[in-house]
């Protein structure tokens, strides 16, 4: 028979083989792997974070600018809407102004004159809410940035280059020439 009794281990001996843990040390090793691993992942995770940070803040900027490049269009299609509304509207302010230089001295004081009179007014303040500005021509002295001449007459006492006379209103809108005027000017 075999003998099976145990003999006596030493104390110090270990009652097992020693294992080695997932990273491939001895448990006696991991304590010290364990202290360095939090500090480690924990510099992992802050440079993670920073990371995600960072890509926030550029997809937010990212976003604004989105949005103010949107605002900047809509507010730059709006103004060439209203810009080709007005000058469909612009006619209007000459057809005024022949209207009433075609009318007879004897109807002058008519309260239905009077009422194109207040239609007109309220017209013109329409196309200045809007931005428009009517130029004032007439004395001024000729720029063919502004003006389109369409005859020279001769003016005694009128120096060469000066509007004598506006045969179509001048028109801007945000500073920007939407309608030159039409023009006589002296020789």
């Amino acid at each position: 028979m075999k003998n099976t009794s145990h003999k006596p281990k030493p104390e110090d001996a270990p009652d097992e083989e020693p294992r080695l843990t997932e990273e491939g040390s001895s448990p006696a090793a991991a304590p010290e792997a364990t202290a360095e691993e939090p500090q480690d992942e924990l510099a992992e995770l802050k440079q993670q974070a920073g990371e995600y940070l960072e890509g926030w803040k550029r997809a937010r900027a990212d976003y604004q600018n989105l949005q103010k490049e949107t605002a900047a269009r809509i507010s730059q299609n709006m103004k060439y809407a209203t810009e080709g509304l007005l000058m469909e509207l612009l006619p209007m302010v000459d057809h005024f102004r022949y209207a009433f230089k075609g009318i007879p001295e004897s109807e002058r004081n008519s309260s239905w004159l009077k009422g194109i009179e207040h239609i007109q007014t309220n017209f013109l303040k329409v196309l200045q809410e809007h931005g428009v500005e009517i130029m004032n021509t007439v004395g001024q002295p000729f720029n063919a940035e502004l003006h389109e001449a369409v005859e020279e007459v001769d003016v005694p006492g009128t120096p060469s280059g000066e509007i004598v006379e506006e045969m179509a209103a001048g028109f801007m809108l945000g500073g920007k020439i939407i309608q030159h005027a039409k023009v006589k000017i002296a020789k």
